[in-house]
């Protein structure tokens, strides 16, 4: 089963062409790390699957509902208001910066969202985060303030308050990149548990080695287009393209 279909996906910011006619389809259960170079368009790509960005042209499609199209594509919505925001709501995404609330504790942060979005009983919701922050290895920091955590820590919070929404799809932004490096295999193994479960997933990552051992596909982009679309073997091992040879070599 499809579960997105991006099809000619352009995206401006002022006069920067960011992403220039991305096409790119997920299937049920697949893992997909996005890779290459800062600036070209992988978060961006993230950002307009989840439409935290809007796009210029193109369509996006996700659980067969064409929930965004723009442009002269010839495509139109087929879904009602109330139907996109229900699809939509049917996505996690892990941000870089954690975005955890202050004044809230692990808890209140994983509850926030089943309560207002769901409207969904305290109870249940607490029940739920639990469940969830048991899944992160953080069940007994559930009281905590995110001031008192560290970064990995909020990371993993992040992750049980996405998990907590019941999602069929989930994004993550670079998730290890504002983590001291002692702390990113914290993050790396609870979205290694995730994969374990055939959750589907796009991460965009720096982790090379992550990316080799978890994923169904690689993609790298480069100037708001993708270059490579391979398994990782074919991907690490053969790459077709130039560009890739150079980036791999200073990563590796």
């Amino acid at each position: 089963m499809t579960m997105i279909r991006m099809s000619n996906i352009h995206k401006y910011f002022g006069r920067l062409h960011v992403l220039k006619g991305v096409s790119l389809e997920v299937n049920k259960g697949e893992i997909i790390s996005i890779i290459g170079p800062s600036g070209s368009g992988k978060s961006t790509l993230l950002r307009c699957m989840n439409q935290l960005e809007r796009i210029d042209q193109g369509s996006i499609e996700i659980e067969g509902v064409i929930v965004e199209a723009a442009g002269d594509t010839g495509v139109k919505v087929t879904a009602s208001h109330p139907e996109v925001r229900a699809t939509y709501r049917k996505m996690g995404m892990v941000f870089q910066g954690f975005n955890l609330f202050p004044h809230m504790t692990a808890l209140g942060n994983v509850i926030e969202a089943p309560m207002l979005v769901n409207k969904m009983a305290k109870d249940d919701a607490v029940q739920i985060a639990e469940k969830q922050l048991a899944k992160v290895g953080l069940l007994e920091k559930k009281d905590a303030y995110p001031s008192k955590l560290s970064g990995g820590q909020k990371q993993r919070v992040a992750i049980a308050r996405a998990l907590a929404m019941n999602p069929d799809i989930m994004l993550f932004d670079e998730p290890t990149s504002a983590l001291d490096p002692e702390l990113i295999g914290e993050v790396l193994s609870v979205i290694k548990n995730l994969a374990q479960e055939h959750m589907t997933m796009l991460i965009v990552t720096h982790e090379m080695g992550f990316a080799k051992e978890i994923s169904d596909r690689v993609i790298f982009m480069d100037d708001g287009k993708i270059l490579e679309d391979s398994s990782p073997k074919e991907f690490f091992d053969n790459p077709r393209h130039p560009r890739i040879k150079t980036f791999l070599e200073k990563m590796l």
